[in-house]
């Protein structure tokens, strides 16, 4: 039983010179005729400082942009930096939290509140130039506990233990009895 027509044909069109070869003719004609690359797209003129330079120039210029770029960028990762500065800010305010840091340390060498090992000495040092570099709230708060923790004796706290007999406390029962 014949099919129904479905509107597209089915096959090869009648009279079509596409027709199937040998697999010799195929290969010969794929051998000896291979396809050629597409074409490469028109350069452009060049644009912009780079245009009229030399391979040196651009060479030196090119060394000179990474320079100045190098080390300046606020988007460079180190460690404890704030975001908004750029490394030589940085240094500034390190070096001037280190300057106050040697003040404070003498000053607390001078009365006398320094422990006795020197390792203790630097590390405390260290804890206060940290602590007077750092923006974040809470390595403020926990380092200036560690410093205080360590420079600072805790307030005792003033415990009246009165000891009271038998005898005490039957006299003050009876004078509240008595009034």
């Amino acid at each position: 039983m014949p099919t129904k027509p479905t509107g597209r044909p089915r096959g090869r069109p009648p009279g079509v010179k596409n027709k199937p070869k040998s697999i010799e003719a195929f290969v010969v004609e794929q051998i000896s005729s291979p396809i050629p690359p597409p074409p490469a797209p028109p350069k452009k003129a060049a644009r912009g400082p780079w245009a009229k330079m030399t391979p040196d120039e651009r060479k030196a210029y090119s060394a000179k942009l990474v320079a100045a770029r190098k080390g300046n960028h606020p988007n460079t990762n180190t460690p404890g930096k704030p975001r908004g500065l750029t490394d030589s800010q940085w240094a500034a305010v390190q070096a001037e939290a280190a300057r106050d840091a040697k003040r404070i340390i003498a000053k607390m060498k001078a009365a006398g509140q320094l422990p006795d090992d020197p390792r203790a000495v630097e590390a405390l040092e260290k804890a206060v130039k940290t602590l007077r570099e750092s923006t974040s709230a809470k390595d403020v708060a926990a380092l200036g506990r560690l410093v205080l923790d360590f420079t600072k004796a805790k307030p005792a706290q003033k415990i009246e233990a009165t000891v009271r007999t038998a005898e005490d406390f039957l006299d003050e029962m009876a004078e509240d009895d008595g009034a």
